[in-house]
C-alpha cells in the first residue's frame, strides 16, 4: 500500500511503501535424525482434546527410524497427539489416545518437500498431502496430557532426520478448503486468518538465528532447539 501526504509546496508526494505483514518464508530447521528437537513447555493452548489440525512442511532424509513431526506423549505412555511418518512405508500417521493409524495413499518420498496434515472432527481423522484429501478414519480420540509438546522427535528415539517448517496447530477442524489454502499450490502462505494456536515459523521471525522459534500463533508459546538443531535456507517452493 503506498500512503499518499500532501507535500509543503501543496501538492502531494507518496510515502514509502508499507512493510508487508506477511514475513514470506525464507528460513527451515533441519534435524539429525539422532538427538535433537524444538520443545515447547506444556500449555493449556496447546494442551487440546476433542478437534484439532495438524499441520506442516516437512523433507525427510533418512528411512532409519519413525520420523516424528509433532509428539505430544508420555515416553512409550499415553498420547494426546503424534504425527509421524513411518520409516518402513513412508506413510503419514497419528497417534492418539486408542493408539496409532498409519494408512495415507500417498508414500512420502525423501528428498522431497510436502504439506502434510491431519484434521480431528468429533471421532473422525482425515489425513491432507499437498492440499489433497487422502484416507479418513474413525475411533480417534484426543484427550489432553500435560507432557511438553515436542517438534522432530519422540525424546529418547524416533527422531526426524530432514527439515520441517511452517508447523502449526489448531484447536478446531479446519475444512479442506483451509487446507488447500495453507498448501497453496506448493508455497508456504499466510496462514494468521485461520487463527492457529501455535505456528512455529522455523526461523522466519528470529533471522534464522538462536536457539528460539517464536510461536506466531496465539498461545504464544515459543519453542527451544535443543541438541543443535540448525537453521536451513531450504525451503517448499
Amino acid at each position: 500500500m503506498t500512503f499518499i501526504l500532501p507535500s509543503i509546496g501543496g501538492g502531494i508526494i507518496a510515502s514509502p511503501t508499507a512493510p508487508p505483514a506477511w514475513n514470506n518464508n525464507t528460513y527451515s530447521v533441519e534435524f539429525d535424525a539422532s538427538d535433537d528437537y524444538l520443545s515447547i513447555t506444556q500449555d493449556s493452548a496447546i494442551n487440546i482434546s476433542g478437534d484439532i489440525t495438524l499441520s506442516a512442511w516437512v523433507k525427510r532424509n533418512t528411512t532409519t527410524s519413525y520420523n516424528s513431526i509433532f509428539t505430544k506423549r508420555q515416553v512409550l505412555g499415553s498420547i494426546n497427539y503424534q504425527l509421524t511418518i513411518n520409516n518402513s512405508n513412508g506413510q503419514l500417521g497419528l497417534g492418539h489416545s486408542g493408539g496409532f493409524i498409519y494408512n495415507t495413499t500417498t508414500t512420502l518420498s525423501t528428498s522431497t518437500w510436502y504439506h502434510v496434515a491431519v484434521t480431528v472432527s468429533g471421532s473422525t481423522a482425515q489425513f491432507y498431502v499437498n492440499g489433497v484429501a487422502e484416507d479418513s478414519f474413525t475411533g480417534v480420540s484426543i484427550t489432553a496430557t500435560t507432557q511438553d509438546l515436542i517438534i522432530g522427535a519422540t525424546v529418547g528415539y524416533n527422531y526426524f532426520g530432514g527439515n520441517i517448517d511452517e508447523a502449526s496447530i489448531f484447536n478446531s477442524a479446519l475444512s479442506s478448503t483451509d487446507i488447500t489454502s495453507i498448501y497453496n499450490s506448493g508455497v508456504p502462505n499466510d496462514i494468521s486468518s485461520l487463527n492457529p494456536v501455535g505456528w512455529w515459523r522455523m526461523g522466519d521471525n528470529n533471522s534464522g538465528s538462536g536457539t528460539t522459534i517464536t510461536d506466531q500463533g496465539s498461545g504464544g508459546n515459543d519453542g527451544t532447539l535443543t541438541n543443535g538443531p540448525t537453521f536451513s535456507t531450504d525451503i517448499p517452493s
